[in-house]
């Protein structure tokens, strides 16, 4: 490679592969030993969202996913826990994007990735990594990544031909395309996966010896869950079970001009599926964690990208001699009123909308609500609206300011809890204790299989029974019949409720969560997932400022 004798070039590469991965690998092995006690490390990941265009609420679902993983297992105490996100910048559609904006591409880069930057921090997205694929550190990454699989032998220069899909950014095999007949009569080639057009390209590029990997793919799909929901599993299974091509990984300057130059072949730009994948290891080479943090413990991803996670990363991975990645959550696609979002019909709905109308909470919680990752989920304004103000609004947020209220609790105190606190109110109390004391678990094992919408299944089982409780125990009256201990018993019995439920609820609704908890006088060092079960407290609490309501009622026409 370029003008260094051959001995040199191999210590030179070889110098920068072990600076690459020195804190990811040893010995050629995954570090797996620990201290008795210490914490396991946590890193998940989003993709990196392309910047052809804004951000819509499919990449919002992608990040709140990873975000309500992330911040669960922060509360049950792994540490660190590293939660990457950003933007893929290269590529051919970038190229025709910016030049149809008169822009230079890094200028259109620029205000795009921004815009997914303000939509993420909008949604209280808690990644520690926003990565680019303009930056330096990445740009280094890939290079010295690059001259890893050549050295190793998994890089050739060769012919290739086939059809080209630009929106997909790959090449698709002849039997997965199809022709159409387009409006005005003529016919188009498109891929029969995406529907999107293809052209024939013939060129010369280098390819990365995939035909070689397939058995050991295989071997590392079938290893444990690997990839979930199951029906994802099936299907990269299927894309297994057939015969695997080199894959073309460099595309001609003259064609692609915008991206990574090949080391010593500054005729060819790096494919940009290899550019944006490595940006998982970008992100551990330049963790601030000293913690080993290979492989990634999940990669969450819609599921027209699991062909590229699924096959070529593991693949670039085990042909570099590095761990593969311990699992995938794959998910659907989300509909708006039953119909595909689209540009050309004009239906893609903006978070920054949502926002405005639901707030943050209303989105994240409508989304974790109504999200199923095995099925595509389908997106209404009015149910946003309708599930907002029953859930958030109506169902928790009336009970907390009812038994906050100066009204019912002119002392501004969590009053002292004690299993006598739920008897004394009878069997709506034993039922609701026994609610209680069983929901915790039955979330934590919800959230931890990726089906959040189970886990807020469960907790606003036990809001309905405390709403149901207060009716039933009617404390307004207790109060001014001088029923002073059924009173208490029933103000306490709530307020517990109310606290494991923001204790609980604080991966799906964060800031709604700290809000609640907040009024409760909560510290924040009772907020781990050790307090999200019922705890006695022979002591009154005083409660934090009230501010306004925690969740007003959305009019929505």
């Amino acid at each position: 490679m370029g003008s260094l004798p051959t001995c040199l070039a191999l210590s030179y590469r070889r110098s920068f592969h072990q600076k690459l991965y020195k804190h990811l690998i040893k010995d050629g092995q995954r570090n797996t030993s620990h201290f008795s006690g210490v914490k396991q490390p946590f890193f998940i990941t989003t993709p990196i969202f392309y910047v052809n265009a804004d951000p819509h609420i499919g990449h919002i679902y992608t990040a709140v996913l990873a975000d309500a993983s992330a911040r669960f297992h922060q509360m049950i105490g792994c540490d660190p826990v590293l939660f990457s996100t950003g933007t893929d910048e290269h590529g051919l559609k970038i190229q025709q994007a910016s030049f149809l904006a008169n822009k230079e591409p890094l200028a259109f880069c620029n205000k795009v990735s921004s815009s997914f930057r303000e939509a993420l921090s909008k949604c209280d997205i808690s990644y520690t990594d926003y990565i680019r694929t303009t930056e330096k550190r990445h740009k280094e990454n890939v290079q010295l990544f690059w001259e890893t699989l050549s050295e190793r032998g998994y890089i050739y220069k060769g012919k290739y031909e086939g059809w080209y899909c630009t929106a997909d950014e790959t090449f698709v095999a002849e039997d997965l395309t199809s022709l159409i007949k387009l409006p005005d009569g003529r016919e188009q080639r498109v891929s029969t996966e995406s529907s999107r057009p293809v052209e024939w390209f013939s060129e010369e590029n280098y390819l990365f010896k995939l035909s070689t990997c397939r058995e050991k793919l295989i071997e590392w799909l079938e290893s444990g869950p690997v990839v979930r929901p199951p029906r994802y599993y099936s299907l990269l299974k299927s894309l297994l079970d057939q015969d695997l091509f080199d894959l073309s990984i460099s595309r001609p300057n003259s064609r692609l001009s915008w991206g990574i130059p090949v080391p010593g072949d500054s005729s060819q730009t790096i494919y940009v599926w290899l550019d944006a994948l490595l940006n998982y290891l970008t992100v551990a080479k330049h963790s601030q964690s000293q913690r080993n943090l290979w492989p990634p413990s999940v990669h969450v991803m819609g599921k027209d990208i699991l062909k590229f996670h699924g096959i070529y990363w593991p693949a670039f991975l085990m042909a570099a001699g590095l761990e593969l990645p311990k699992s995938l959550l794959v998910h659907g696609h989300w509909l708006v009123d039953e119909q595909k979002m689209s540009k050309t019909t004009g239906n893609v709905v903006s978070p920054h909308t949502c926002i405005d109308i639901a707030t943050v909470n209303g989105l994240r919680y409508f989304l974790l609500h109504e999200g199923v990752p095995a099925n595509d989920g389908n997106f209404s304004m009015k149910m946003m609206v309708r599930i907002a103000n029953t859930d958030l609004a109506d169902g928790i947020g009336n009970l907390v300011n009812r038994c906050c209220g100066k009204s019912l609790n002119p002392s501004l105190k969590r009053l002292a809890v004690s299993a006598s606190s739920f008897e004394a109110c009878g069997p709506a109390g034993s039922e609701l204790l026994q609610l209680l004391e069983r929901t915790p678990d039955a979330v934590h094992d919800e959230y931890l299989n990726w089906n959040f919408y189970k886990g807020i299944d469960h907790i606003m089982a036990v809001v309905r029974g405390a709403n149901g409780l207060f009716q039933t125990m009617e404390p307004w009256k207790l109060k001014k019949e001088g029923q002073v201990d059924k009173f208490n018993a029933t103000m306490a019995a709530t307020m517990e409720t109310a606290r494991v439920v923001g204790t609980l609820l604080q991966p799906i609704v964060p800031s709604y969560s700290q809000r609640l908890l907040d009024k409760l006088g909560v510290p924040p060092t009772e907020r781990t997932w050790d307090f999200a079960s019922v705890r006695w407290s022979p002591n009154d609490h005083l409660l934090g400022d009230q501010g306004p309501v925690l969740f007003p009622r959305i009019k929505y026409e």
